[in-house]
């Protein structure tokens, strides 16, 4: 798989953060950790996109290891050639979380392009901010993901749309940001996902049921 050129203005974690968040205030619009999930498996995509990493049975193992001077991709396939062999997706989701605070790194990656500016609260327990520099460049993905969806069927998306849609709608950001319509469309474009992305949403929602498990305990 290529990185569809559909994508170029955002990449594909850049898109889910925007989304994730209220241009205006900053705030996201689910719970973080539940967005932090999905921006795991959206960063790890982009290596799939750029075919620098595979998904093999359960498991990632990096086939590229040349760095891209991407900051971002570049620390990730640096950690995936660190640990010989394949492991499960699900435990780098959960790392990509937990270690290398994935949330903090895709909005520095957003400060500066320009697109947002960190805001930290004042209040000792306040939560980080992410107000645009520019609200319309901000809503971008939202706008292009409507319309995409208005206007095609499943099938006719590229890979990178419908999975940028899957994650958007396994996250549980697609009620509250997205009409109901559009929100059934997201849950159908799932059925189209290549077997290896589909791989990785279901690894995305695995790690979203254990987090929430973690929670409730």
């Amino acid at each position: 798989m290529t990185y569809p050129g559909a994508q170029a203005a955002h990449r594909l974690a850049d898109a889910l953060f925007l989304i994730g968040h209220d241009e205006f205030t900053g705030k996201p619009h689910v719970a973080v950790d539940r967005l932090e999930c999905g921006l795991a498996g959206a960063a790890l995509a982009e290596l799939m996109f750029e075919r620098r990493i595979v998904l093999d049975g359960a498991g990632i193992v990096a086939v590229d290891p040349r760095l891209w001077q991407e900051p971002l991709s570049d620390l990730l396939i640096t950690e995936i050639l660190r640990r010989e062999g394949a492991h499960p997706v699900r435990l780098w989701i959960r790392y990509l979380r937990t270690q290398l605070n994935i949330n903090e790194r895709v909005g520095t990656r957003l400060v500066t392009a320009g697109v947002l500016r960190r805001e930290q609260g004042k209040l000792l327990g306040r939560s980080v901010r992410w107000p645009a520099t520019d609200p319309n460049q901000a809503a971008s993905p939202r706008v292009r993901l409507t319309a995409m969806l208005m206007h095609r069927s499943p099938a006719e998306l590229d890979p990178a749309t419908l999975l940028l849609a899957a994650l958007t709608d396994t996250v549980g950001l697609a009620p509250s940001v997205f009409d109901p319509q559009l929100s059934g469309r997201m849950r159908e474009s799932r059925r189209f996902l290549p077997a290896q992305l589909d791989g990785l949403l279901a690894a995305v929602a695995g790690a979203l049921d254990a987090s929430t498990t973690t929670v409730r305990r």
